[in-house]
């Protein structure tokens, strides 16, 4: 008698809790529309790749590298004896410092003009950076007081008594498609004449003009032998 009173108090709880879960479930209702922060979306746990010893390497490279350039520019600058001195060094130290400003200034005054997309503009570029170069002259300071157009310089003046300029410019009377065939050209004959064997062409065809211009030349040992030395002087 015991155990059919446990058994019916049993079967009397698990219907008491299906008849509570049946009355939420139909008391339940889904949201027309649900936030995106109270949502939980899966986590896709990616594996951690191992180490890579190439990447290792190279990261290692690149901080040693920005570690030397950082120690270099801390460095102060040795100045070269005269003796060790190079063009490179003179035009880096010298032109360049002058001529970069020049042009930055030339390309703003251009911008200025709208010289950048028109072809008819009054203004020069090269008239203009030698207006700036001739003013700030670090040889004649009392030039940058003045400041001078290009065309109140007094050497400017008497150089164009002798040889005026045309009327209009070329730039202003060729058309888009000419002046780009000119540069072309220009620019291909240019990588042309850099190499070796058309140099020594052009040398050996200047040395024959000069030769025949000179009638002394094949009678006068003396006068063979300087050449000869002057020629190859040049060609170094």
């Amino acid at each position: 008698m015991a155990g059919k009173s446990t058994d019916r108090k049993g079967k009397s709880k698990e219907q008491k809790i299906a008849s509570e879960l049946n009355d939420n479930l139909a008391a339940f209702t889904l949201p027309d529309s649900l936030p995106c922060s109270e949502v939980d979306f899966p986590v896709l746990i990616k594996r951690r790749p191992r180490a890579n010893w190439k990447e290792i390497v190279e990261e290692s490279n690149k901080w040693h590298k920005q570690v030397d350039e950082y120690a270099e520019s801390k460095k102060e600058p040795i100045p070269k004896p005269p003796f060790l001195k190079t063009e490179n060094d003179y035009i880096k130290n010298q032109v360049f410092v002058q001529l970069i400003p020049a042009l930055v200034e030339t390309l703003r005054k251009a911008k200025v003009w709208q010289a950048l997309n028109r072809q008819r503009c009054f203004f020069n570029g090269i008239d203009h950076i030698v207006q700036v170069l001739w003013n700030n002259n670090p040889r004649h300071p009392g030039r940058k007081e003045n400041n001078l157009h290009l065309f109140n310089m007094p050497w400017v003046r008497s150089k164009l008594k002798t040889n005026p300029r045309p009327y209009y410019p070329k730039s202003w009377l060729w058309p888009e498609e000419y002046a780009a065939t000119l540069i072309q050209k220009t620019v291909r004959q240019y990588f042309v004449q850099r190499n070796e064997e058309v140099q020594e062409m052009r040398e050996f065809w200047k040395k024959l003009e000069m030769e025949r211009n000179i009638p002394d030349m094949e009678m006068n040992p003396f006068l063979a032998k300087a050449f000869a030395s002057t020629a190859h002087m040049h060609k170094k």
